[in-house]
């Protein structure tokens, strides 16, 4: 049986018994403001296994959409290689239930030492130096804002659409597509939850894989988030959902 037939099998399967109606993978219909605060672990074949610190993610309602605000405090070795704050936050709206992205910024202390804009006419990713890329045929997105937009993504569209990532430090875009979708329970320090856990493998190289736990009880906000390479897994992982 071809990898194609069995997601496809896949989804009229999950249609039914996680979300109850093919309207999107996780089960979300809507975005609900929500702030959380996650654990950040490490895992390393080379290095062991280390606690990087704290993120804070508060996705809020505009008049024209939505903005998202990441704020992580790194601690031990991770502060010193990578600075002990890093900020990230991006503008977008939803179109048809489509996250479309406006702005993007990050770096240390505050969020300029990147920028990204999106010139949707003629579909171009514009960076702060003046360089700009092409943006490529499928969803074009920014880690900022990929877990939300991940949360509405419909089965269907998981399945027959590429997702872009733009890397707005290493100006690049990255492409992922669907690997599987999983019912699974969740322990963490405000308690078991259940999940609907979402897998992304990275174009060309799926040993890498992005994965995201929605919550249903939590209007799906993404409780845990996970990359994955061959020989490190970094996770993120609630501490407190408001």
């Amino acid at each position: 049986m071809n990898s194609k037939l069995i997601l496809r099998i896949l989804s009229l399967f999950l249609a039914v018994t996680i979300t109850g109606k093919a309207q999107s993978a996780s089960g979300a219909t809507q975005l609900t403001p929500v702030d959380i605060s996650y654990t950040i672990s490490f895992v390393s074949d080379k290095y062991g296994s280390a606690i990087l610190g704290r993120v804070q993610t508060i996705l809020k309602k505009t008049e024209k959409g939505y903005t998202v605000e990441s704020a992580t405090e790194t601690e031990g070795l991770a502060a010193i290689l990578m600075g002990e704050n890093i900020q990230e936050n991006c503008e977008f709206e939803l179109h048809n239930n489509r996250v479309v992205s406006q702005h993007y910024a990050g770096g240390q202390v505050q969020p300029g030492d990147y920028t990204v804009t999106y010139s949707w006419p003629d579909r171009k990713i514009n960076f702060a130096n003046g360089e700009s890329l092409d943006m490529p045929q499928g969803y074009i997105l920014d880690s900022c804002n990929l877990p939300f937009a991940a949360a509405l993504m419909r089965i269907e569209d998981l399945i027959t659409e590429k997702i872009y990532v733009v890397d707005g430090d290493k100006m690049r875009v990255r492409g992922y597509s669907l690997k599987s979708i999983e019912k699974e329970n969740l322990i963490s320090k405000i308690g078991n939850i259940d999940t609907i856990r979402v897998i992304l493998e990275r174009e060309l190289t799926p040993d890498r894989t992005l994965s995201f736990w929605f919550s249903p009880e939590h209007s799906y906000a993404p409780v845990k988030i996970e990359q994955q390479r061959k020989n490190r897994t970094t996770t993120l992982t609630v501490d407190s959902i408001n």
